[in-house]
């Protein structure tokens, strides 16, 4: 009987998951898919300049904003502790100067007064466990969205519930900062204070590459179930775009260069960063290398392991996961990366394809999502290869050409293979249970 009440329980609780979420869609089609703009698919130019770990990135952050005179879009997934209170202090301080401010957070169930007192329970913790001589290895995470809102900071959540999929977990997982309609920031780095230790990477943006990640940021901005009518947020405007780029590249110690992106999503209005990563690896003909926190989706594992049979030379980077969500998951999702090339080695031994691990500091995650291709072309954005990222979150991704990038990028991951970089153990047992439910966990 108890197990019969348990199936049923069970069946109910997916029932009334695909009810709502066939509502979700029924509402996303009939009073906001209307009004999406569409991203450009033709390449668009831009100056553009690579940004490494936190010390660049989080600088270049503030600097971003610190210099808009109208407008600021500021998008992330985690959002907190020191770094999040000095991007308050400085939005508040725009917005006073009548700077209009957008803010798209991930949703929490926390107000101001719970998250706060959170907050002094954990630092107490901390200084507690410095006081006995235990350093904090990965500082716990402290949400700054509730304080944002209680301050009067313009704040919305993208709506999950609008993807398509079929799991629960669905997230606006984008880093993004736009400023003017004209320069932005876009990558992997969360700004938070538990993320900060993280090896990982953002690109500064500035010309009319920029258009495209303006209208990203108000689709998503729009994609709300309060039935307020569709408010275009862009400012983009063309000719000052294309001044800020041209005066960029003309002060060549600073770090820019000039190049072309498209831009990819993951969004209700678009699911096609996958779709693009495929060809372009299947395109490949000389070299394709991966640096990546989770590398575990499918359809992007055969890509990979058919440019190696054909000749192209794979160089895999992934985080052990050694440290994910606060925990040693032993090689985590990665462990389906490692054992894809271990029977492609089998059967192939001639493939030209490694992977390592990279080797991570206490606390330390390799948090970028970065593949390079045949040398000509950068992918950098939010997503990691995961079949939820493709598939379940809002995500951003772009392709970028230019020798400038390219230069900049293949360096970075030169570096860290040949400096931070480790074999990865072959899968034992427990290895391959983690494999095979890799796509449920992660």
């Amino acid at each position: 009987m108890k197990k019969l009440l348990i199936a049923l329980g069970i069946c109910l609780f997916l029932v009334g998951c695909k009810i709502s979420d066939q509502l979700d869609r029924r509402y996303y089609n009939a009073r906001v898919a209307p009004h999406m703009l569409p991203i450009g698919e033709e390449p668009q130019p831009m100056a553009a300049r690579a940004l490494v770990d936190q010390d660049e990135v989080f600088g270049e952050g503030l600097e971003l904003i610190r210099g808009a005179k109208k407008q600021v879009m500021f998008g992330m997934y985690l959002f907190g502790g020191d770094i999040g209170d000095q991007v308050i202090d400085l939005l508040l301080k725009k917005q006073k100067e009548g700077v209009k401010v957008y803010m798209l957070l991930s949703r929490t169930s926390q107000d101001y007064e719970r998250a706060q007192k959170k907050e002094a329970k954990t630092l107490a913790k901390i200084a507690q466990g410095e006081e006995a001589g235990t350093p904090v290895v990965k500082p716990h995470y402290r949400q700054k969205m509730s304080k944002a809102k209680a301050l009067g900071l313009n704040v919305r959540n993208a709506d999950p519930g609008f993807i398509k999929a079929i799991v629960p977990a669905r997230v606006d997982h984008s880093k993004i900062i736009i400023a003017d309609g004209s320069e932005a920031m876009i990558g992997g780095m969360n700004f938070s204070d538990t993320t900060a230790k993280n090896r990982d990477v953002m690109v500064r943006i500035a010309g009319p590459f920029v258009r495209e990640l303006e209208i990203s940021f108000s689709n998503n901005w729009n994609c709300v179930r309060d039935g307020a009518p569709y408010e275009p947020i862009t400012m983009y405007e063309k000719t000052a775009a294309m001044k800020l780029m041209k005066n960029r590249l003309e002060h060549n110690d600073n770090g820019y260069s000039s190049c072309t992106g498209i831009l990819t999503l993951t969004a209700p209005y678009a699911r096609d960063t996958r779709k693009i990563l495929i060809e372009k690896f299947d395109a490949a003909t000389k070299s394709i290398e991966v640096e990546q926190l989770l590398l575990n989706d499918t359809k992007t594992l055969k890509a990979l392991a058919r440019a190696a049979k054909r000749g192209v030379k794979v160089r895999l980077l992934v985080d052990p996961a050694k440290h994910l969500y606060y925990r040693d998951w032993k090689g985590g999702p990665n462990n389906k990366a490692v054992g894809m090339v271990e029977e492609l080695k089998k059967k192939h031994p001639e493939a030209p394809i490694e992977i390592r691990h990279y080797t991570v500091a206490p606390g330390q995650e390799l948090h970028m999502k970065l593949c390079i291709i045949d040398g000509k072309t950068l992918g950098i954005g939010s997503t990691n290869f995961s079949s939820g990222a493709f598939q379940s979150n809002y995500e951003l991704f772009a392709f970028l050409e230019g020798p400038g990038i390219l230069r900049d990028f293949s360096a970075i991951f030169e570096s860290d293979w040949k400096t931070r970089s480790e074999p990865a153990p072959k899968l034992n047992l427990g290895r391959r249970i983690i494999s095979i439910f890799s796509d449920v966990i992660f």
